[in-house]
């Protein structure tokens, strides 16, 4: 197996996110081949159980190697860009499964002729997925390939399980939303009507929360060309923090699976032919332990005129053609899926179990007290983790938010400057790992 620099993706104060590396070169401690040239030619999804690594200590980056490959003569790959997907199933009853959507790329156009490279590979980093990773595993693999005969492909998912401690590990992952069509521009049916708000309350363990939304669109020949041609913003709520992403991929003529036949090149609403999807993360810090969440997506108004229902559309003087087809007018739609993780301390033999917060985590009292406009507040951490610092007004409002971020034991200071603020009483405290302590101080102009 090749050697690969692996990076993971974590939070910090100034960019909420950092980029730790892990080392050079580090080969697997564990591989877990699943589907192995599983040949897919038609759309139902393909479902099996295997044997990975068993519930324990946390591992320090899990790689999902996915190979695409073409059937041998007289087969061939289809030659048509395909939505495919890899859903993690986990049983709810004894007959109805919850999937989780783990991976999501697009097959390429014809890769075989005009010096086309023959088989695609990606990587994706799996790591936050490693609660649903664990013993029996059921996986589910589709691709919405119709094609069928001796033309598909051969897809092959190894897993690569590097063990290590992490700083910190998505402990738990649901669903907020998963559509596989959803359709866009129809005022009949509406996408509001379907994302309906979610609330969640933030248990005690939890020092982070993370969305991720994955989405394509898909249909062409509408009004704007949507979706799948059609630049729109997704909007996505988490508490009262906003997050907007324009859905678009204007990188496609730079695949590395190429050259491609057909309109590779050509942008796209969050996909690639021949690439896998990339995610939309949105890190959330702003919250206590026992606070109840709330979540919200939206999509940028829209109405296609172009559809078959709406009397005002005349084919070939409003719209080219008002009704839908199996080619080039197709109704506009989304394929979302939205999911919520949560970050802690690293995971025990017990993987809801988290280190109790010590007892000598400490805040001092700030110097000098009364100040005018600055002060210096001290604060220890026994043990490395994410922590807050807020102050507040005599009537319990926020009225900074000093850090939020993820911290090294020990000592630490911080300069606080009141400079914008008025003359008066103010708490500050500091929250980590489920404990709060809270000091009075005094700002004289």
């Amino acid at each position: 197996m090749k050697s690969r620099s692996r990076f993971i993706l974590h939070p910090s104060s100034v960019l909420l996110c950092l980029l730790l590396a892990a080392p050079l070169a580090a080969r697997a401690d564990t591989t877990v081949v699943t589907f192995d040239q599983e040949f897919v030619n038609w759309a139902d999804p393909h479902v099996a159980t295997f044997a990975f690594p068993s519930g324990g200590e946390p591992y320090l980056q899990i790689t999902l190697h996915l190979t695409l490959g073409c059937p041998g003569s007289p087969g061939d790959c289809d030659p048509w860009d395909r939505l495919a997907q890899l859903h993690v199933l986990v049983p709810v009853t004894d007959t109805t499964s919850e999937r989780y959507e783990i991976a999501r790329f697009i097959t390429p156009y014809d890769i075989t002729g005009g010096g086309g490279p023959g088989s695609c590979s990606w990587d994706f980093d799996v790591t936050d997925y490693q609660s649903l990773l664990r013993d029996s595993v059921t996986l589910s693999l589709s691709i919405t390939t119709w094609i069928g005969g001796n033309q598909g492909w051969l897809v092959t998912c190894e897993f690569e399980f590097i063990s290590g401690t992490p700083d910190i590990v998505a402990y738990q992952v649901l669903n907020l939303w998963d559509f596989g069509y959803l359709v866009y521009g129809d005022p009949a049916r509406p996408p509001e009507e379907y994302i309906l708000p979610h609330s969640i309350v933030a248990d005690d363990l939890c020092e982070y929360m993370m969305v991720r939304a994955v989405c394509t669109g898909h249909g062409q020949g509408n009004t704007h060309n949507a979706a799948e041609f059609s630049n729109k913003w997704h909007r996505v709520w988490i508490g009262a923090s906003e997050f907007t992403h324009q859905l678009w991929r204007d990188d496609c003529d730079y695949n590395d699976c190429s050259p491609q036949g057909g309109t590779w090149r050509y942008d796209r609403a969050g996909w690639c032919p021949g690439d896998k999807v990339l995610p939309w993360d949105n890190y959330y810090f702003d919250f206590s332990q026992g606070e109840t969440v709330d979540f919200y997506y939206e999509i940028q108004p829209y109405e296609n005129v172009c559809r078959p229902d709406n009397p005002e559309c005349i084919s070939g003087v409003t719209c080219d053609d008002c009704q839908y087809n199996s080619t080039g007018h197709t109704e506009p739609n989304y394929c979302l899926s939205v999911q919520a993780f949560f970050y802690g301390a690293p995971l025990s033999s017990d993987p809801r179990e988290f280190a109790e917060t010590p007892a000598d985590f400490a805040l001092a009292q700030n110097y000098p007290n009364p100040f005018n406009p600055q002060t210096t507040i001290r604060f220890s951490l026994p043990v490395s983790g994410f922590a807050r610092m807020t102050v507040y007004n005599l009537a319990g409002e926020v009225v900074t938010r000093v850090f939020a971020e993820r911290l090294t034991a020990g000592s630490h200071e911080i300069a606080f400057d009141g400079s914008q603020l008025a003359s008066g009483v103010y708490f500050y405290t500091l929250d980590f790992r489920g404990a709060r302590a809270t000091r009075k101080m005094l700002l004289l102009k």
